[in-house]
């Protein structure tokens, strides 16, 4: 057996021994350890005699450290082992470089008597770092994997990759999102969390944390970011402070709570077809300050957009509230359309601030509160319906013409409903039933 061999087969079994005295001292069993890390105990058992022919993933590694550490922690919070993942990570790159070593000894046909690496040689081999390609395939490997642990390992991962390789930030966002366009699997109970945990590394990463001050005080913010995620499905999204330079969310399908608090998108944002299932949506103090369309999207649960500001228009046309829409206090510099809008809940625009606005063909089914609203130029209404049962406050030059009001002229609408149409429409319309013979 050559030295590099030998050199291998006794540093496997070190670290395959150090893992099971860490297993050992969190007092784990062989198979508590395998249940929460997701693989088979048979697995464990191989890694810690050092009976594994390659080494060992280290996403699987890092799961068990991490159970292990949490375990030693809950209980008097001593090991006589490292847990710090830096030291084991850099264990493990000296495994690996010893089975790349090994593996390209044998596969080359050297003559007998061939002298092995020199001490020196072997130091400066195993001090290179691992390319970039090859933790990142690895990572991208293993989001296929059917264990939950292992995936949300390798996300992590990519997280990680992200903040070291900053020209690579990108193509990780880009995976990100690519992870959360696939469909979850309803037959896997597992699958929120996996996602959730998608989700949190990418929210975590586009999140400055500016403060008051306008530098950046998160030390793993990326910026610049351009996120697609079209048709996406989330589960409890928390999106809250993240800054986007452009957002793709067309068609996405928000289960649970869906938050994009003080969210800043710089370019445009799209929400088109997008479908909000849970209790509440909330885009408080959001800012959109370029192009942005929430068209024919349903928002299932309470809609918040207090205070949000939308630099260029606000564009919510075709779009279902089935509770509550809060717009108060919202800032639109140019327009704001609500065209075929259907409001089963009440809605609010208290204080807000509006260059110009298109309200057309809309449903106003509870009560609607347009008090202390500022529109720059008289918003536009036309062809829109109300509940006459429900308390509602109109902006300036809005008025209600029922159908016993028209005298019959205005038969469209059904008992209890009213025409809510610009006040010179309505004279108008009583001006052509008044002269009638």
């Amino acid at each position: 057996m050559n030295k590099v061999a030998a050199d291998w087969q006794e540093a496997v079994r070190r670290f395959g021994g150090l893992l099971g005295q860490l297993r050992v001292e969190a007092g784990l069993t062989v198979r508590e350890l395998a249940a929460a890390i997701g693989v088979a105990p048979a697995t464990v058992s191989k890694t810690e005699n050092g009976r594994h022919a390659r080494p060992q993933d280290f996403y699987v590694v890092r799961q068990w450290v991490r159970t292990c550490a949490q375990h030693v922690d809950g209980h008097d919070g001593t090991s006589s082992i490292p847990v710090a993942l830096v030291w084991w990570r850099e264990q493990h790159s000296q495994l690996e470089n010893l089975y790349e070593e090994l593996n390209l000894r044998s596969s080359r046909s050297e003559p007998a008597g061939r002298t092995a690496p020199t001490a020196g040689h072997s130091q400066e081999h195993e001090s290179q770092p691992i390319p970039f390609e090859v933790l990142h395939q690895k990572a991208v490997d293993h989001l296929a994997n059917r264990s939950p642990h292992v995936r949300m390992a390798a996300l992590r991962t990519l997280g990680e990759l992200g903040d070291t390789y900053h020209e690579k930030r990108q193509l990780i966002v880009n995976e990100l999102c690519d992870y959360l366009r696939i469909p979850p699997d309803k037959d896997d109970a597992s699958e929120g969390q996996v996602r959730r945990t998608a989700q949190m590394v990418l929210a975590s990463r586009l999140r400055p944390g500016r403060g008051d001050g306008a530098t950046a005080a998160n030390p793993v913010f990326w910026p610049d970011m351009d996120v697609d995620l079209k048709k996406a499905f989330f589960c409890d999204v928390y999106f809250n402070d993240c800054e986007f330079r452009r957002a793709d969310f067309d068609e996405a399908q928000f289960e649970g709570e869906a938050y994009f608090d003080r969210a800043r998108f710089v370019g445009e944002a799209r929400f088109v077809g997008a479908v909000f299932l849970g209790y509440q949506v909330s885009f408080q103090n959001a800012r959109f300050e370029g192009v942005s369309w929430f068209r024919w999207v349903a928002f299932h649960g309470y809609a918040d957009f207090q205070g949000s500001y939308f630099g260029y228009n606000a564009e919510f046309s075709r779009s279902q509230f089935s509770e509550n829409a809060h717009f108060d206090h919202m800032v639109v510099q140019n327009h704001a359309w609500f065209t075929h809008a259907v409001f089963h809940g009440s809605v609010t625009f208290q204080h807000a601030q509006v260059e110009g606005a298109t309200f057309w063909l809309n449903s106003f089914r509870a009560g609607a509160d347009f008090r202390w609203a500022r529109f720059a130029s008289p918003p536009r209404i036309g062809e829109c319906e109300a509940a006459v049962q429900a308390v509602r406050y109109w902006p300036d030059g809005w008025v209600e013409l029922t159908a016993e009001d028209a005298c019959g002229f205005v038969d469209s609408w059904p008992a209890g409903w009213a025409a809510v149409v610009e006040e010179a429409h309505a004279a108008e319309i009583r001006s052509q039933w008044g002269s009638r013979p």
